[in-house]
């Protein structure tokens, strides 16, 4: 081995040391990259005040920032609060300008042309005020780009020095990771060393020994140890003595190399770490400091100027409220005292009094008399209503001075109109909705109702809809109940039986009751005329329109399925409605649509014997 030549090698690398035996000297490796310490940095105390300092500037850098942030905000607040009573105030002065009484300029009293002066000067405060608020927001806004661009600089500056202490941070990181690995590569050499040592021959470890005489105190240390190692393992490589200790020799010139590489790796760390600290603390931080320290001066500097500003405005606009309100002397204006006892009440009641008397005439005594409000025609619907259903045929008739109720005339027409041929009709229903609309409008004045709009006629039945809906509430029925019974005896409940009343019907539907056994034809015709007649004459002439009406829609029956017998199953129990004993109602309703059956069969035979 090249460590057994007795002498130094010249050619070792640097920071590795030999000794004659080929022992390095560990502490001369280790001191070759420690400097009174774990590693060679600087000292850390004045380091350690220098980024106090600078933590210190950046939070004063903030705090003055900050401070700007409020006098924004307050200046803000301020703008609005003026420009509010600016606002307000120039609105209560045009207002009363505007509301003030402006007769000619030589007849104005001096009351009003003091008082007309005094607003004026109001509405100067306001719009002192406004510019007074418009120089607020001015500042405000300025302030606020500012401490925003400022702001930026001191955050680039906080980033600047978190991005390089971070550096550092990190290659004192991998700076630790490399120092660990070179111990443990100078650790695992020295053990083989050790290992290798105690191979030797007792003369040739105490030359060693001889040799190695100047060496430290650590150093003899060092061999004592191996020297015990060596005894305490020498019985366990004795059989193979001679080959254990090439391969121990071996290794321990691989480990030797190995410690070598982390030593140069972790020199070159140190010296890298040492440079960025030294850039940073030397040359870097500084500059950040006068940045900062800079940064902060001139903020406070702009802040103090700014708060002289509105101190300046500020007095200005006071200024201007003072001199509107007390102009300075040789402005030739008066103030609002002197506008105030510039007002002379005699001088303005004896010039009223002469103006009356001149331009003054005859007084009207006369009574005022009474003007009628002139309602619009819904309000005057609304306010008295001329109510059909539900009142009395006879005294809508006398109140309405008609001889037919207009709701049955003006369904009438818009049915002849519009509804002769539709299948059903007066047999389906119409919408309940739009049916209920059609009584409301002609319970208020039946007169203003007109049935021949679109939204109407699109749907017939709900005129038919309202048409019988006005026949069930009429008091009484449209029959009287004095005829009911005349009426319903030519139809008696025997000739409802199964089967008879069947045959009955159908004998009728085609020769108008000839077969009737019981009483002639002729008879009921001369009976239900009388009865008809009997009638008073709203009922008889209501009677007689609807009949002629529904004459008219079975005369289109082949169009509209609606002959007289579907006629009278829906007008029956309307126009003569069933007694009040329950037990018979049901006989009375089909009682109640023969009688109109027959009645409208031989309308024309029955109203010409009246």
């Amino acid at each position: 081995m090249a460590a057994n030549t007795g002498h130094a090698n010249s050619n070792a690398e640097p920071g590795i040391y030999r000794t004659p035996t080929g022992t390095a000297s560990l502490m001369s490796v280790t001191s070759a990259a420690s400097i009174g310490g774990r590693h060679s940095y600087e000292d850390s105390a004045p380091l350690h005040e220098q980024q106090q300092r600078q933590h210190h500037n950046q939070s004063a850098a903030q705090v003055d920032l900050t401070e700007i942030d409020e006098t924004v905000v307050f200046l803000k607040s301020r703008a609005k609060v003026e420009e509010d009573y600016g606002r307000s105030l120039q609105k209560l002065a045009q207002h009363t300008l505007k509301s003030m009484d402006r007769p000619s300029p030589g007849h104005q009293s001096t009351q009003q042309v003091s008082w007309q002066r005094l607003v004026e000067a109001h509405e100067t405060l306001a719009s002192n005020r406004m510019k007074f608020s418009i120089t607020l927001s001015e500042m405000s806004d300025f302030l606020s780009t500012y401490v925003k661009s400022k702001e930026a600089i001191r955050r680039k500056l906080r980033d600047t020095e978190q991005r390089y202490q971070k550096a550092i941070e990190e290659s004192e990181s991998l700076l630790e990771k490399a120092r660990a690995k070179y111990e443990v590569q100078c650790g695992e050499w020295e053990r083989l060393l050790l290992k290798t040592g105690g191979g030797k021959p007792d003369g040739a470890l105490a030359s060693a020994a001889t040799s190695a005489s100047g060496a430290t105190h650590s150093s003899s240390s060092a061999i004592t140890k191996t020297k015990n190692v060596g005894n305490a393992v020498s019985g366990i490589f004795g059989k193979h003595k001679g080959s254990t200790q090439e391969s121990l020799e071996r290794m321990g010139q691989e480990a030797g190399v190995k410690a070598k590489v982390a030593n140069e790796a972790y020199k070159r760390l140190l010296q890298q770490t040492n440079s960025m600290r030294r850039d940073f603390y030397d040359v870097q931080l500084p500059k950040i400091l006068a940045s900062v320290m800079g940064l902060i001066e001139e903020v406070d500097q702009f802040l103090k100027f700014s708060l002289g500003k509105y101190a300046y405005t500020y007095e200005s606009a006071i200024l201007a409220d003072a001199i509107t309100l007390k102009p300075m002397d040789g402005a030739g204006l008066p103030g609002m005292v002197e506008m105030i006892g510039e007002i002379d009440s005699k001088a303005d009641l004896d010039a009223y009094l002469m103006a009356t008397a001149k331009h003054g005439g005859r007084i009207n005594r006369a009574s005022i008399p009474y003007k009628e409000y002139e309602m619009s025609t819904i309000a005057r619907l609304y306010a008295s209503p001329k109510r059909i259903f539900g009142v009395p045929l006879d005294a809508q008739l006398e109140r309405d001075q008609q001889q037919v109720p207009l709701i049955i005339v003006k369904c009438a027409d818009a049915v002849e109109a519009f509804g002769l041929q539709n299948e059903g009709i007066y047999r389906q229903s119409g919408q309940s909705s739009q049916v209920n609309k059609l009584r409301n409008e002609f319970d208020l004045d039946a007169e203003v109702v007109d049935l021949q709009v679109n939204s109407y006629i699109s749907d017939i039945n709900n005129v038919t809809g309202v048409l019988k809906m006005y026949l069930r509430e009429l008091p009484g029925g449209l029959i009287p109940v004095a005829q009911h019974g005349v009426m319903l005896s030519y139809f008696p409940v025997e000739d409802l039986e199964p089967g008879v009343a069947a045959s009955a019907d159908a004998a009728a539907t085609m020769h108008h009751y000839d077969r009737d056994q019981d009483l002639g034809l002729a008879q009921k015709i001369s009976g239900m005329a009388n009865a008809i007649r009997s009638m008073p004459p709203p009922n008889r002439n209501t009677l007689a329109y609807l009949l002629a009406h529904l004459d008219k829609v079975q005369a289109f029956q082949e169009f509209n399925m609606m002959n007289s017998e579907n006629l009278s199953i829906v007008f029956g129990p309307t126009i003569l409605p069933a007694g009040n004993n329950p037990a018979n109602a049901a006989s009375d309703i089909r009682r109640s649509a023969k009688v109109v059956r027959f009645i409208l069969d031989n309308r024309r035979a029955i109203f010409d014997a009246l």
